[in-house]
């Protein structure tokens, strides 16, 4: 790790120095809320002072650009600087500062006996010489010699020299009355050392001694809390409590504020005021040198100093675009260089584009490109509030937040009642009072609310409870608690008020304490002089992506440099690691991920052959993702310093991903976030392994592209393109903040630092900054012709680690980040992790277990069982994508020809697709059908016949996908087939019969043999059969009883029927050899031992193995000599012909005549229709049968099953040449081809669109941009997956398991599976396995 901090430093000086130049009077001084910022950056006004006819600032910039004219509905104040509404006039609330909004409103109503305050109020005669001003000039309480009240009383006034010499002065809210109420001074100023009342009675009866837990003021006259002293904030008005507090720290340089702070070197002169006094600002002039830092390299070198001090790379000087802030890189140019955008300054030749005209940032010098700018009524978004000119949105969080962001000031207007703090007193009248002020004899409350009523009990006359104090009001008594605490139901506690509760308060640490809170920093940053944010140490940098170019920028300096890179098209992504200082980066041109590195020097290739959207460097496990979204996964690789090869590559994600589009990393917490934008759009979080995967947000999202995390305030922030917005929610997704305004139009990607948000528009061609609390203060950081993309924030201190959990890790290829974060080893794609849970192996035991979802197939080798148990999340699996599938019912594996046959529920149909580099590429529609669905689907792997039932076509029927003939073989007794089981080298089928719907109706197991003969009831107690599978050997059958929650198996013979009760949501069973895997459907946690649970819509399951699909018959050469249909029986094997054909001899076949010439017979058998109405899109048979609609692909030869250990090609050296051709000739080289209702379509790549992914990114930035390929997303279930060891055991043994135990039942005494006895006769072990939620 480099421990240097490093800043710009332009190229004429040494490379081993670091000069700041700041001009004097350029330092901004920083504004707190509700306050703006002088022109002149020197001093800050409240915002109600702006426009109000009187300057307040020095350079009296608060009065610039006020409106001189009004509109029709508004009133101008007086003084000729502000509008108001007209509803605002005469409202008794004055918004003109001179009042001429409030004069001449009296109306001469009952009771007007007098008149005062320029005539704007008039009292009746009981308020006159009654001892209390009600008006401000005093009027009311003059001349009362004399005076006769209403109820006949005189008054008769002290001798004074002034008006109201006697009367007691009404005080505004935070202020005091001075004794002799002639003057009202601040409560902040009571007893602070100072008198600032004339006779000095603010600084009476003030506390001498202090509490042994309290600090006394060096003025003697006030005590706080000692928890205040060296907090960052001054309480003593001498400051005393605050001297002497700064330590004397590694990086202190300068102190400053009476000694109060210290400061490092890179805080000085860099353009921010840290201390209170100024003096890290100070002397700055131009040119002259402040600061040196030695460094140990020098980060990067420029070679063009702006007039300002500013360096920008010398590719920018004279470019026709101002780099430098005071534009002097454009300035005694000799040539001017052809813009490459259509516009161009007309007086001052700067180039422009399109959005910069009318964007209210003024580009040319003379100010042409906003001149004339139309003003058109704006619709506001969903989280954005109209101002009432319609001219301008604001987000709804600034509407009544105390600052005037609408320019008629409408959003602080009809606010309603704002609430008091935890201790004061609301008046009636709105007004928030200090609670020594209610019942003191004073009118406070415009409403007088505060005075009269029960005001004359006092708290000694009652037998008060308070925790902490008592006051009287006009509704009687009432508990008081001090500053920091709030009242508590009960009226009588008071409980700490936690500040740190409120959002912003502090920007990074905040810390309660009882009555009060503290702010503090993370390592690495210094509170700044206010006491609530901080600064890091060291000049942080911006990184962006502006189209092909790395640019730099220099948050503080704002010097600007760009980095080399070898990109021929856009860099959309990008990210740094700063150990080994190399920024790593994507663009559209190539397949591979390259690295450019921060010197300058150097340039790279990580990884070849890969396709990423979005890159995330792991600097603390040593590892680089992406997302590959075209295959739909989140990948990783090492971080190496050579290039690695595209097979080390490890899937950490590949389940349900539909269009994954960025990605963020929190390798501190060994997490990681990304954005979703497929047919659910969502943002997930899971492990940076895989595991604990969940969806954090999927409310408030339209198309959210960018993702960053704030390690600071532990929240994800996202950019939406739809909604046009920044969005922001806790790491769990709670607390979701939209942040909707003019700014964020286009926002494409973002980062987040200390308390700062910036992002990139791509169509606007700018990076942006603003407060991440608010959005507010935003600032355009770059603002190039061409488009930026990615943006990152550099800085060592981001990528500081105290513990590095892989470094004690010994994995022999891959160690990656669990949550925690604790570390992982995983292997690349070919390797399964073996038992010591650190070495990747080859495999051992190849049979694997398949497990289809809607769109997707998943592969699991059963050896990884012994990997983990019980895992939240998918073992080491490949996940296949099924293309233009979404609602797959049924599934079979031929291992001979690495083939998938699929039943598809939404287009009706039967599918096969061939498995190649760890894709599916479809083989096209084997069978079709209309206005009918396939309910159960088996594939003979000899002869690739298929076996189905489906719903109009409730029989056992069988067709040559090689010929297209099909046959009937069972239709007699059967209800509906909903699982079907094949055993080639025996000859036999089985299947699951379900009787008619009805009371009393039963399910029944049935098998026969392959050719539909021989058939029986292998069991009848039923309810609801399912999954039905062979052992190895073909002597048992296994099937789940989903109504039962059990797992049943008999012998072909319906001898030996054992039983597993598995419980409630079972769904399917898959024996494999010795094992016995099941799944289990639920919402609820399982209580016994599993495999692995996932949160996956999971609708059938297979166990496949070279035991299952060994062995032949005679049907395995030449078709066993048949025409149509070979169809094998125990010892032999029978010629079947198709329905519609008749058999002449043992093996041939010929055409029924059955129906007239010119038609053809229905699969029933019950009518004829013309052989016209066959396939054309209209169902006239009542089965449906002349829509069952076939195409033959080209027939596979019949050769032996060899091996298994390349069946599904994990290791990816097999490539589909005819694929390849067509996605560089149909999809441009930008996509891969798909199969899409027997028509080619184009999945298109990252950055490309249109039917032949021919339409590019950067021509088409008006939409959001989609990667990746449609899919669907699946309702999420809970599915556990348990495996069982089958041992056969003689009945004489009994063994006995707390978990699972097999028990027995002979035909003969069957009745039912509640009924029936079963005495224990087999042992069962659960091995330790995982559930899927």
């Amino acid at each position: 790790m480099k421990d240097a901090i490093y800043q710009l430093t332009c190229c004429p000086f040494s490379a081993n120095l670091i000069q700041v130049f700041v001009s004097a009077g350029s330092t901004p001084v920083k504004c707190a809320l509700g306050f703006q910022q002088c022109k002149d950056g020197s001093e800050c006004i409240l915002y109600g002072h702006v426009c109000d006819g009187e300057p307040d600032c020095r350079d009296g910039s608060d009065e610039d650009d006020c409106d001189s004219v009004c509109n029709k509905d508004q009133f101008q104040c007086a003084h000729g600087r502000k509008c108001i509404d007209k509803e605002q006039v005469c409202d008794d609330i004055p918004q003109c500062q001179d009042h001429s909004d409030e004069l001449g409103c009296t109306k001469q109503t009952e009771g007007c006996v007098h008149q005062c305050d320029n005539k704007s109020r008039c009292l009746p005669a009981k308020l006159l010489c009654d001892g209390e001003w009600d008006c401000l000039d005093g009027t009311d309480e003059a001349n009362c010699d004399g005076h006769e009240k209403e109820d006949g009383t005189s008054v008769t006034s002290a001798p004074a020299g002034s008006v109201g010499s006697s009367t007691p002065i009404k005080c505004p809210l935070g202020f005091k009355a001075c004794k002799d109420d002639s003057e009202c001074v601040l409560y902040k100023h009571v007893c602070d050392g100072e008198a600032d009342c004339t006779d000095g009675s603010d600084e009476e009866e003030c506390s001498l001694e202090c509490e042994g837990d309290q600090f006394q003021c060096a003025h003697g006259k006030k005590c706080i809390e000692q928890s205040q002293v060296c907090d960052g904030m001054q309480q003593c008005q001498d400051r005393s409590d605050e001297l002497g507090c700064a330590k004397q720290t590694e990086g202190c340089a300068h102190q400053c504020d009476d000694k109060s702070r210290c400061v490092p070197n890179s805080f000085l002169c860099d353009g921010e005021r840290d201390c209170w006094d100024g003096t890290d600002e100070a002397n700055c002039g131009m040119l002259s040198l402040l600061t040196i830092l030695f460094v140990n390299q020098l980060f990067f070198s420029t070679d063009f100093r702006c007039t300002s001090g500013q360096c920008v790379s010398a590719t920018m000087h004279c470019d026709s675009h101002p780099d430098c802030r005071d534009r002097s890189d454009e300035e005694g140019c000799m040539t001017t260089v052809a813009c490459t955008t259509k516009h161009r300054c007309p007086q001052s030749k700067e180039c422009l584009v399109q959005e910069w005209i009318c964007d209210g940032d003024q580009d040319c010098i003379d100010g042409t490109d906003e001149k004339d700018c139309p003003v058109a009524p704006v619709t506001c978004g969903e989280f954005q509030w109209s101002c009432k000119s319609k001219t301008k949105c604001i987000p709804t969080g600034w509407r009544c937040d105390g600052m005037k962001d609408c320019g008629d000031g409408s959003d602080e207007t009809e606010c309603g009642m704002m609430p008091c703090l935890p201790h004061q007193f609301q008046c009636g009248s709105q007004e928030c009072l200090e609670p020594v002020l209610v019942c003191n004899g004073i009118t406070n409350c415009a409403d007088g609310s505060d005075e009269g009523g029960s005001c004359q009990m006092k708290c000694a006359d009652v037998d008060s409870r308070c925790s902490q104090d008592c006051y009287s009001t006009p509704q009687g008594t009432r508990c008081h608690c001090m500053a920091g605490f709030r009242l508590m139901e009960d009226g009588l506690t008071c409980a700490d008020t936690d500040e740190c509760e409120i959002s912003g308060v502090c920007s990074q640490v905040c810390i309660n304490t009882p009555g009060s809170f503290q702010c503090d920093c993370q390592p690495g940053y210094i509170k700044e002089a206010g006491g609530h944010h901080c600064k890091i140490t060291g000049e942080p940098f911006l990184m962006s992506s502006v189209q092909t170019d790395l640019f730099l920028f220099g948050l503080r300096s704002g010097n600007l440099n760009v980095l080399s890179s070898s990109a021929k098209k856009a860099i959309l992504s990008l990210d740094y690691d700063w150990r080994e200082q190399r920024v790593f980066w994507v663009s559209l041109d190539t397949e591979s991920i390259r690295w450019s590195s921060l010197d300058q020097k150097t340039t790279g290739t990580l990884i070849k052959g890969v396709r990423a959207d979005s890159v995330a460097v792991d600097w603390l496990g040593r590892n680089l993702y992406w997302i590959d979204g075209v295959n739909s996964q989140i990948v990783a690789v090492r971080l190496a310093t050579t290039t690695v090869k595209s097979l080390d590559h490890s899937v950490i994600l590949d389940e349900d991903l539909d269009q994954p589009r960025s990605l963020a990393l929190l390798p501190q917490k060994g997490l990681m976030f990304w954005t979703e934008i497929g047919n659910v759009v969502k943002i997930e979080r899971a492990g940076m392994d895989g595991s604990e995967r969940k969806a954090v947000v999927n409310s408030s999202l339209g198309w959210p592209g960018g993702v960053a995390v704030d390690t600071i305030s532990d929240r994800v922030y996202w950019t939406d393109e739809r909604l046009r917005s920044i969005g922001s929610a806790t790491l769990d997704g709670e607390d979701i903040r939209i942040l909707q305004m003019k700014e964020t139009t286009n926002p494409f990607s973002l980062a987040v630092f200390n308390d700062m948000l910036y992002w990139s528009d791509a169509k606007k061609r700018v990076v942006l900054a603003a407060y991440k609390f608010s959005g507010k203060n935003h600032q355009i950081l770059l603002k190039r012709p061409r488009q930026p993309f990615g943006v990152k924030i550099i800085h060592p201190l981001l990528q500081m680690a105290i513990d590095r959990p892989c470094e004690k890790m010994k994995c022999s290829h891959m160690c990656v980040l669990a949550p925690g974060p604790k570390a992982v080893c995983k292997c690349p794609s070919g390797l399964l992790l073996a038992e010591d849970g650190l070495t990747c192996s080859s495999l051992v035991n190849s049979a694997f277990l398949l497990m289809l979802s809607p769109s997707t197939v998943t592969q699991i080798y059963l050896q990884s069982r012994h990997t983990a148990a019980e895992l939240k999340g998918w073992p080491e699996h490949l996940a296949l994508q099924v293309p233009s599938i979404n609602e797959a019912a049924n599934m079979d594996y031929s291992l001979r020809d690495h083939t998938l046959y699929l039943t598809d529920d939404g287009t009706t149909s039967l599918s096969s697709f061939k498995l190649r580099d760890s894709d599916l590429f479809p083989q096209g529609h084997l069978l079709k059908l209309l206005g009918d669905t396939i309910t159960a689907m088996a594939l003979d792997w000899v002869t690739l016949n298929i076996y189905w039932s489906s719903n109009k076509q409730s029989r056992l029927q069988v067709t040559s996908i090689t010929a297209t003939h099909t046959a009937v073989l069972i239709k007699e007794g059967i209800g509906r087939v909903e699982s079907i089981a094949l055993h080639p080298p025996s000859g036999r089928v089985c299947f699951t019969n379900l009787g008619p719907q009805g009371p009393g109706t039963t399910a029944a197991v049935e098998c026969a043999h392959m050719d539909g003969a021989g058939r029986s009831v292998v069991w009848k107690d039923a309810v609801q059969p399912a999954s039905v599978t062979f052992s190895s050997n073909g002597d048992t059958i296994y099937w789940a009883d989903t109504g039962l929650g059990t797992v049943g198996s008999v012998q072909l013979d319906g001898s030996g029927y054992r039983e597993l009760k598995a419980g409630d949501g079972l769904a399917a069973v898959a024996p494999s050899d010795d094992t016995l895997l099941w799944m289990t459907v639920s919402d609820e946690d399982q209580q016994n031992k599993l495999w692995f649970e996932v949160g996956t819509q999971v609708v059938s399951l297979k166990v496949v193995s070279k035991s299952s699909q060994t062995g032949s018959n005679q049907c395995s050469e030449y078709n066993g000599g048949c025409q149509h249909l070979c169809l094998a029986t125990p010892g032999g094997r029978t010629c079947k012909c198709a329905y519609d054909h008749i058999n002449v001899n043992a093996t041939h076949c010929s055409p029924e005549q059955r129906c007239p010439g010119g038609n053809r017979p229905c699969l029933d058998q019950l009518s004829c229709q013309p052989a016209e109405k066959f396939c054309n899109g209209h169902v006239d048979c009542s089965d449906h049968s002349d829509e069952n609609c076939y195409s033959s692909p080209p027939p596979s030869p019949l050769s032996p099953v060899t091996g298994l250990n390349t069946t599904l090609n994990i290791n990816g050296l097999l490539m589909n040449l005819d694929a390849q051709e067509c996605s560089q000739r149909r999809c441009s080289g930008n996509g891969r081809c798909v199969e899409t209702s027997g028509q080619i379509a184009c999945v298109c790549s990252l950055g490309y669109t249109g039917d032949s992914c021919q339409d590019h990114i950067l021509k088409t930035m008006q939409g959001p941009i989609v990667y990746g390929a449609a899919g669907l997303c699946a309702g999420v279930v809970v599915i556990a997956v348990m495996a069982v060891v089958v041992k056969r055991k003689s009945k004489k043994s009994s063994y006995h398991n707390n978990e699972h135990t097999w028990s027995e039942t002979t035909p003969s005494t069957q009745t039912s599976p509640a009924d029936a006895d079963k005495p224990q006769v087999g042992h069962s072990k659960l091995l330790a396995g995982s559930q899927i939620i």
